[in-house]
């Protein structure tokens, strides 16, 4: 039987590789806040070891732990991209524009959904020890009047275990964080694929949100029409999802060195670790966080 999979990529490997250094095809400049929630200077780190975070996505199957979600769902989309952004690139590179739609698209809105929920940038202020005491407190509330001392006493010993409460708040949240429900679903099929690329020195990081969502003046819920998913896959190239009805907005847009750099400071102000090919791009933007 294989080892159960104990450090979880928030952002997966074959999305990294497309922003490490060059001629390093394993090494990224990586920059990671410390607890007095500060970065820490960039440090060269190889992909295999940023942006992990321990059992992040563990839950309990048949009372043990479990790496199924880890493995089979977030290796399913991990698999997917390492097919995905090649081509993408590589369309680029031949000086053509990708073009996605039916059933692709169908599967990319998904996948770009579920990347923007990966991240526990996504659950700020959410703790899984806060989830499970709401749980086991609410279990203890609704208990009816003939259950068993056992079962009580059984709660209650948890309520007061620190990791029982962090098992059972990860294992909500993980489970919770997967599904879809019809209402997103349905709002997903208006969002269409268009391209922005920077054709200057200036260029994309990556971070652990990976997927922005920008309101444009509104709320950056999904309900908002003006709403976009924007997701740098390279140091030059971001796939955005964006609502356009009547088809005005150019399937490939130049993006301004001011806007990549608007960018680029939102993932340092908002997320727990960024990356990059560049060290200097790195100290530049961390400059923003003093």
């Amino acid at each position: 039987m294989a080892a159960r999979a104990r450090n979880h990529h928030i952002v997966p490997e074959v999305l990294q590789k497309q922003f490490t250094i060059p001629g390093h095809s394993r090494r990224i400049w990586r920059a990671k806040r410390n607890k007095e929630n500060k970065f820490n200077l960039p440090e060269e780190k190889s992909i295999g070891k940023s942006f992990v975070v321990r059992d992040y996505n563990t839950i309990i199957q048949n009372e043990n732990p479990s790496d199924i979600i880890e493995k089979k769902f977030y290796g399913e989309i991990d698999d997917y991209l390492g097919r995905f952004l090649p081509e993408i690139t590589q369309i680029f590179a031949d000086g053509r524009i990708p073009l996605i739609s039916g059933d692709a698209l169908k599967s990319l809105r998904l996948v770009v959904l579920e990347m923007a929920k990966r991240t526990p940038d996504f659950l700020v202020g959410h703790s899984d020890v806060e989830v499970g005491r709401e749980a086991v407190e609410g279990s203890l509330k609704d208990l009816p009047d003939n259950a068993s001392m056992s079962l009580k006493k059984q709660l209650e010993a948890e309520l007061a275990d620190i990791v029982k409460l962090r098992v059972r708040g990860r294992h909500i949240r993980v489970t919770a964080t997967i599904e879809v429900s019809e209402r997103i679903k349905n709002a997903l099929a208006d969002f269409k694929v268009r391209w922005s690329v920077s054709e200057t020195k200036h260029s994309y990081i990556i971070s652990s949100i990976m997927v922005y969502r920008i309101g444009n003046g509104g709320p950056n819920g999904i309900v908002n029409p003006n709403m976009e998913f924007w997701m740098p896959i390279t140091p030059k190239i971001a796939l955005i999802l964006v609502r356009d009805p009547l088809n005005i907005i150019p399937l490939r847009s130049v993006d301004t060195p001011d806007h990549i750099r608007q960018v680029n400071v939102y993932a340092i102000q908002n997320s727990f670790e960024v990356g990059s090919h560049s060290k200097d791009l790195l100290n530049s933007l961390l400059k923003t966080t003093l």
